[in-house]
Formats: structure tokens, sequence, C-alpha cells
């Protein structure tokens, strides 16, 4: 039996440009602020007791993730369950501010992952001004082998993959989001981008408008991927990183059908996890691909 995941709760990042990311993802994303110290700040985005926090020094870039898995009661049961599949997995308490106790594990690439199941309501979920997202959506990373990113999630954390773009990039679900994690086989390691949700069209409009009178300029979109089929933007934060903010995410609402909510805009009926080739069909379907700048 795997941890089962139900929900991306956070992501942990290392910072070069402390004072205008925390600037950013403040004032411009409109995360509120939970905890500021000279060395960490937290924002908050939602229900949960936080949903990214930013930290001076290390390697710029993942830091961490955390995972809220179900069940109740002390987390020995999952470290036994997670042993016996071969991960080494330790419980440490008190780590982060709103939850008591998590199990600190690593990928095949070496990430640390944290895994909890109670989590304290923030001070606050959501700010007066700014995008305001409704929660942090998904984080996608660069892996040395996406297929044994895959397995590794399917059997010691319960996804399932949602789409594949050929045989180099997945999209995995742990609840009935199309993706909660994305993995591209890469020579790179670390965050290829993180995403943050909004309602629907009109507040993808507003964003713009929001990034636009910060100076933000768009890398790539608005448009409809091919793969989970949600409206996107993309643009860079201070430090470099790629967000994306979506809306419109295909959803499974019962595991049992095997296929995505109906929409008038997919491809198939219905519309099943599938292998997809490269091309506009998978990453925007209304025509513009990615410049160079997406990439760089």
């Amino acid at each position: 039996m795997s941890a089962n995941v139900i929900k991306l709760g956070f992501l942990g990042v290392n910072v070069d440009r402390h004072e205008e990311m925390a600037e950013h993802y403040g004032r411009v994303l409109g995360l509120p602020r939970l905890e500021d110290t000279k060395s960490e700040v937290y924002f908050s985005c939602g229900s949960d007791a936080y949903a990214i926090s930013l930290h001076r020094g290390g390697p710029r870039g993942y830091r961490h993730l955390g995972f809220q898995i179900d069940g109740e009661g002390p987390l020995t049961d999952v470290q036994q369950r997670l042993t016996a599949l071969g991960v080494n997995a330790t419980i440490k308490s008190d780590l982060f501010s709103g939850i008591p106790s998590c199990i600190e594990i690593s990928d095949p690439d070496q990430y640390t992952i944290y895994l909890y199941r109670d989590s304290a309501a923030p001070k606050r979920g959501y700010a007066d001004s700014g995008i305001v997202p409704d929660k942090l959506g998904h984080v996608a990373l660069y892996v040395g082998d996406a297929k044994k990113t895959a397995s590794y999630y399917e059997q010691a954390l319960g996804f399932r993959w949602s789409d594949w773009l050929e045989d180099f990039f997945v999209f995995m679900r742990c609840n009935s989001d199309h993706h909660s994690m994305n993995f591209m086989s890469h020579e790179r390691r670390g965050i290829f981008h993180l995403a943050f949700e909004l309602h629907d069209w009109g507040h993808v409009g507003r964003s713009c408008d929001v990034l636009a009178q910060h100076k933000v300029p768009l890398i790539w979109g608005p448009g409809r991927h091919g793969m989970g089929h949600n409206l996107f933007t993309y643009h860079r934060d201070p430090d470099g990183n790629i967000v994306e903010l979506i809306a419109d995410l295909d959803r499974m609402s019962d595991e049992r059908l095997g296929h995505f909510d109906p929409r008038p805009y997919h491809q198939d009926f219905p519309q099943k996890p599938k292998v997809w080739k490269r091309g506009a069909m998978a990453s925007n379907i209304w025509g513009v691909e990615a410049s160079a700048e997406f990439y760089k």
C-alpha cells in the first residue's frame, strides 16, 4: 500500500532576491504573508497552514514539497508502509508552523518531500489585492527519468498518470484535478515551473492587467493547453522561476469512469488519459507555441 496523497500542500523555494521575491508573491500575486523572518517568509493561499515559503540560503530553486495524505492519527502506519516499499521515511515534529508532525522522504532525484495529515488553518487565507489565486495548483520538476519518477509516485504515494507527452513529460493527479505534479526528463534538475489556480477566464484577464501594472511581462499565453485543457499564462518571478496562472483545468470527478468530465473543447469523447504527440494540439490548442524565452 502507498501513502495515498490526497492534496498538494506546500512548496518551499530557496531564493536569491529575497525582498523582490517577497514583494512579487505578496503584492503582485496577492498571497497573504503569514510569517516573516530575516531568513524565511511564508504565504498562504486557501485553507492550509501555508502554500509557499521563500528561504534565504541554499542553492536557488527547489527546497521541498509538502503533500497531505489521508487517514487519521500518528504517522507510524504510513512510515511502516513506505519502509516496506524500500523508502527511507523519518517522522519529524514541528518543522513547519501549523503542521505538528510529518514524514520526510526523498524521491529518485533526491527531492525532499514531506507528508502530513493535519494542517492548521492559516491566520488569513486570502489577500484583498493583487491577483489572489484560489490555490497552489501544481509543481513541475525536471527529473532524470520521468518514467522512473512516475513509477515511484504511483507506487509510494498513490498518484495516477493523467497524460504523457510522448515518453518524456508526465502529468500526474492525486485527486480529481488533472494534475498536481508534472515531471519532465531533462539534464537539468529543479523547478520547471509552479502554478497557481484562478477562478475562470475573467480572472485570467484581470491577472494579466495586474502583472502589466507591475511591469511583469508574459513569456507565453494566454492560451489553452491540450494536456489538461487549462487556460494559462506564464511569467517569471524576480529569481527567474516560471510561474503559471491557470483556470478551467480538466477534472476526473469519478475515477471509476476513467475519463475526465466532458468539455466542448476536448479532442476525444470521452477524454481519457493518453499519450500525446508534440505539437500545437498538445501545447496550445489555440495555436501559438512557446517562444525561446520560455525555455531559457
